[in-house]
């Protein structure tokens, strides 16, 4: 039997949506269209520091930080259901596209990576789309990142991550398995994201900067200062892509 437990779930109407809820806390709705997504501190610092956003805090989980015509949102947690929920808010307050942009396990080694098609290694996704191996991001956005990072000269790779609900579970097993089938990285939210975009008909797209490395061992490498230039090339080059 596939996941979830109530055959066809993603098929039947859910009993309220973020819309139920935006309006229930009579939030405003004169927010962007467009959202660059991140999770790291350093990253909200740079944005800070680099286009001086208009803040506005909606709720504990959410603060939008806005400028000129973009959004940028720093995640509060981590994994699926906490990015699904904060991604489901931003569109029922008028977001249609997405960029996510994030720290990744590397498969295979170090850089940045565009990616165009994640393992669904978690159980969010399937509440919104059938049973099936991938989730995929906008073709579109995703050559439009594409596109930038040559137009910036920025070094990049290319290819499918793993979606995972449980960090300290990746297994040797799973690692060596899916480094063969070429898969490059793995995170904690992207499937999910792809899943909800399909489902809500936004437009969402997905980059990495490798953080640390699954090999034979576990090589960390979170607080080098390359991996936070990377970062910060990718939020530079997706603001550019949606403004």
């Amino acid at each position: 039997m596939s996941y979830p437990n109530y055959k066809n779930k993603h098929l039947e109407k859910a009993l309220f949506n973020p819309v139920d809820y935006i309006r229930y806390n009579n939030f405003p709705r004169n927010f962007p269209k467009k959202y660059i997504l991140t999770y790291q501190t350093y990253a909200l610092n740079f944005i800070k520091r680099k286009y001086n956003p208009k803040k506005i805090k909606l709720h504990n989980l959410l603060t939008i930080y806005v400028h000129k015509n973009v959004g940028f949102v720093k995640m509060t947690g981590m994994g699926c259901p906490h990015a699904v929920a904060i991604l489901e808010e931003l569109i029922a307050l008028g977001g249609k596209q997405f960029i996510n942009i994030g720290t990744a396990g590397g498969l295979h080694h170090e850089g940045i990576f565009l990616c165009d098609k994640a393992l669904r290694d978690e159980g969010t996704s399937h509440h919104y789309i059938p049973f099936g191996k991938y989730s995929y991001p906008n073709r579109k956005l995703t050559d439009r990142m594409r596109m930038q990072f040559i137009k910036d000269k920025i070094k990049f790779f290319e290819g499918a991550t793993w979606t995972i609900d449980a960090p300290y579970r990746e297994t040797k097993a799973e690692v060596e398995k899916y480094a063969k089938q070429g898969i490059k990285t793995v995170e904690m939210e992207a499937s999910a994201l792809f899943a909800v975009a399909r489902y809500r008909k936004i437009e969402l797209a997905s980059a990495f900067v490798v953080s640390d490395l699954l090999g034979k061992k576990w090589l960390p490498k979170f607080h080098r200062f390359d991996v936070k230039r990377e970062h910060r090339k990718l939020i530079s080059c997706a603001f550019e892509v949606l403004r």
